[in-house]
């Protein structure tokens, strides 16, 4: 079903955003069954942009390697292929969160998204869900339409912002009353342009309400459940302070419950340096 909101926001963007060419590549390669880490490592180091920052993120404290990582070769085989994909991601993706957007703090946005990747990652490995990385690539995007509202509607941004602060709303709500739609499925259509895997799309489309998901539900209501760990913790801002309800099927078809969701939190603020110092290392 077309959906008329999004047509219409559509008509707006006159340039689509784009991940790196050499990004795709690797992101492509790191698929391939027969791709070699050697392989990973020359396409890698041919783009010197793509290298430092690689390093940088590989050398945060978020993932607590004791010796320096001074070479691609070393990060590619320490960080595994899963992982380095997220690390690509992450780091073509802060660029998107340099733009300026009236009343709009982008990198708490960008913290919030980290965060939000973070727990992902810990509930999936509590609910033994078995793609812990597919999981964290989906909670640590499941905001980009927001940016993509930032960066081609910065009037409608700007005035959202100011209703989700007067009335005391949340970004979602306050998305559909000034747009007619949220960034849910903005965010969708901007991953199925970069060629994501149908899965991580879908869950970022249904995150708000997972059970509306027909072929990801797991996933989406992992990255449900994981923004809402990541409001909890007050780590970044997702654009609103507003108190997030779990819902009990929710809780119940991870087989969690309060006590183990409070566990996940806490584990989660423990993780904040380590958060922070991977939110810098991508700038």
């Amino acid at each position: 079903m077309k959906n008329p909101h999004l047509e219409s926001l559509l008509s707006q963007i006159t340039e689509v955003p784009t991940l790196p060419t050499s990004v795709l590549r690797v992101m492509q390669m790191i698929e391939d069954p027969f791709c070699s880490s050697s392989d990973l490592a020359k396409i890698i180091q041919a783009d010197p942009a793509m290298a430092s920052k690689v390093l940088k993120l590989a050398n945060s404290s978020y993932y607590g390697f004791r010796q320096k990582i001074s070479n691609i070769p070393q990060a590619v085989t320490l960080l595994g292929f899963a992982t380095l994909k997220n690390t690509l991601l992450a780091a073509a993706v802060f660029d998107m969160f340099r733009i300026s957007a009236t009343g709009f703090d982008l990198p708490a946005l960008w913290q919030h998204s980290i965060t939000t990747a973070t727990a992902a990652r810990l509930i999936a490995k509590r609910a033994r869900y078995p793609h812990a990385e597919k999981a964290f690539t989906a909670a640590l995007l499941h905001d980009i339409g927001k940016i993509i509202m930032a960066r081609y509607v910065p009037q409608g941004m700007a005035e959202i912002v100011e209703i989700v602060y007067a009335d005391q709303t949340t970004m979602y709500e306050a998305e559909k009353l000034v747009l007619g739609l949220a960034h849910p499925a903005l965010g969708a259509w901007v991953l199925s342009r970069w060629g994501l895997p149908a899965p991580i799309v879908e869950a970022v489309e249904h995150h708000h309400f997972p059970t509306r998901a027909q072929t990801s539900m797991d996933l989406a209501g992992i990255v449900n459940l994981a923004n809402l760990l990541a409001h909890r913790a007050n780590i970044g801002c997702g654009g609103d302070y507003q108190p997030r309800a779990v819902a009990p099927s929710l809780l119940e078809h991870f087989s969690l419950n309060e006590p183990a969701l409070i566990e996940l939190q806490d584990a989660l603020m423990f993780k904040r340096l380590e958060i922070e110092s991977y939110a810098s290392a991508a700038a």
